[in-house]
């Protein structure tokens, strides 16, 4: 039988061309580059098995590939938040904010970030974005106040409690809360009218005395600090509050007032059990009025 070494060579041939083919495809396929979707794509199925530090590998190779992506920075920020490393969570976000300001989704995830790392005047920027035409805007304001007096900043206090007593002028609170604005930002005459107000609305109510009574002696109005006391111990005649009105009265020119100061400080001593400053004005009260103990 004679054999047909010619066919036979063509058969190997074509094999060793396919297997090569093969080999090539699949080296090809091995040695393709990632793109940021896939990345991005791999660090889905990471976060979604709880894996963060994969997660964040997968996140910084497709950072290095497309650094202004807006979901993957979103995505990254997740991350560090399910970590709790709330402070690179708000870091990423912010970064995201100045690439895309005035987007709605990442000012609410920058505003849960901003809470967390206590950052009030990033908080308040928040709002300010979020806040739109057509929202409740009590409820963006409330929370502007809010984070104002967090941060001290008194003005902005001041200004958005102003507008939430304007839009609920039946809340005591934001007449409270603008008059300790004022306070902050020094505006301590601003306060007072603010405190005069809520008082002629709803009356000679402890609190708002008892603000208005410091209010005044901290401006060096000593008989209207002393008015307010007064009506204060009528309403609630605690140690604390007829401490108030013994101070004031000791300051006064007047030796009627002093006495009168010099008793409510006697017996106070045997209510409070802050002894060394009842003891330092009774000193001074008894040089003032030529008292021999």
């Amino acid at each position: 039988t004679c054999i047909n070494f010619t066919v036979r060579a063509h058969l190997i041939m074509k094999n060793i061309f396919t297997t090569l083919t093969v080999a090539l495809i699949l080296l090809v396929s091995c040695g393709k580059e990632k793109t940021a979707e896939d990345y991005a794509a791999l660090a889905d199925k990471s976060y979604a098995a709880g894996d963060y530090y994969e997660t964040r590998k997968h996140l910084a190779e497709a950072v290095k590939l497309i650094p202004t992506d807006k979901n993957i920075i979103i995505q990254y920020s997740k991350v560090y938040a399910a970590q709790n490393m709330f402070d690179s969570a708000f870091a990423n976000l912010s970064r995201a904010d100045k690439l895309y300001p005035g987007d709605r989704e990442i000012n609410k995830l920058l505003h849960e970030m901003s809470v967390k790392t206590e950052n009030w005047s990033a908080a308040i920027q928040t709002q300010l974005v979020l806040a739109q035409p057509g929202d409740s805007l009590e409820y963006y304001f409330r929370r502007i106040g809010e984070y104002a007096l967090k941060d001290s900043a008194g003005h902005i206090a001041y200004y958005y409690y102003g507008q939430l007593a304007a839009f609920q002028p039946e809340s005591l609170s934001h007449y409270l809360n603008q008059a300790e604005g004022g306070l902050i930002s020094g505006e301590l005459q601003n306060s007072i009218d603010v405190l005069k107000a809520a008082n002629k609305r709803f009356g000679d109510l402890p609190e708002i005395l008892l603000e208005l009574g410091r209010l005044h002696s901290m401006m060096g109005n000593l008989s209207e600090a002393e008015r307010a006391f007064r009506l204060l111990v009528k309403k609630d005649a605690s140690s604390v509050n007829q401490l108030q009105l013994a101070t004031i009265l000791a300051h006064s020119d007047k030796r009627a007032k002093k006495e009168e100061a010099y008793a409510m400080f006697k017996k106070l001593r045997l209510e409070t059990a802050n002894f060394n400053r009842v003891d330092s004005i009774l000193t001074v009260l008894e040089k003032d009025l030529s008292i021999r103990k």
